[in-house]
């Protein structure tokens, strides 16, 4: 230890407390914080939930292409 220096208080101490004087707000940050990372996770979900409901549709529609042009095809051979 430097000249001019205080030592740290004995753990356990009522002085020692100062290191834990921001719990409360650490706390309430942490809950923000997780509480944010769960609205992420749900906007995470619901971008997965749209994103398979458009390949589904996409997928649809490639089929009734497929099949319109399986007839078309068909049909040429009768004319």
């Amino acid at each position: 230890m430097m000249p001019g220096e205080t030592p740290p208080p004995p753990a356990g101490t009522a002085a020692a407390g100062g290191a834990c004087a921001n719990c409360g707000v650490l706390q309430q940050n942490i809950n923000e914080y997780v509480a944010a990372l769960i609205a992420l996770k749900q906007k995470m979900i619901d971008g997965d939930r749209l994103l398979t409901e458009y390949q589904q549709k996409c997928t649809d529609i490639l089929y009734f292409s497929i099949c319109v042009l399986r007839g078309l095809v068909y049909l040429k051979h009768f004319l």
